[in-house]
């Protein structure tokens, strides 16, 4: 039991340690791109990739023209999908964002208010923000891409669990 405790610790913190330093996340910025599946070009996170996405997000996120909270040289991947009420997908990006300190999320960041449907993770792994889009009618709204957030929710809340299990048998 010990042993797979420990086991379980050096797994979640080899996870933890990959947040930012040599983080690898997809990186596309537009619907056609971004749908590439595995083929969607791939990036070292890095200061640079941080401000390219900064800029091609800051008009849906103002809060991003400001100096947020953020850990130096500590990156997570994000994936942004946002659909009108019609079906039309008028932002698709994925990139490099700064890790932000505290309880601050990226996807809880305010955006402009618009009416449709925001899909947004962030992320702590290679090429975690790589959702499948649904091959229905391009805008996004099909069961594959809940099908993955729900897993990646899942995965996230065994992560969790793991870390509390693993913190209490050394308690």
């Amino acid at each position: 039991m010990r042993c797979s405790a420990t086991v379980t610790a050096a797994l979640l913190l080899l996870a933890l340690a990959k947040t930012g330093y040599g983080l690898e996340c997809d990186f596309c910025d537009y619907y056609e791109e971004c749908s590439l599946g595995k083929d969607v070009r791939v990036v070292t996170c890095d200061e640079e990739t941080v401000l390219k996405n900064n800029n091609t997000l800051v008009n849906f996120i103002p809060s991003l023209k400001t100096i947020l909270p953020a850990t130096a040289q500590r990156y997570e991947c994000f994936h942004v999908r946002a659909t009108s009420v019609s079906g039309h997908v008028f932002l698709y990006t994925r990139g490099c964002v700064h890790q932000l300190e505290g309880a601050r999320h990226f996807c809880s960041l305010r955006h402009v208010a618009f009416q449709g449907s925001l899909e947004c993770i962030a992320c702590n792994g290679d090429r975690c923000n790589n959702v499948p889009v649904s091959p229905d009618d391009g805008s996004g709204s099909g069961g594959m891409a809940r099908s993955s957030l729900i897993s990646l929710t899942i995965c996230s809340l065994l992560a969790v669990s793991l870390g509390s299990f693993t913190a209490n048998a050394y308690s």
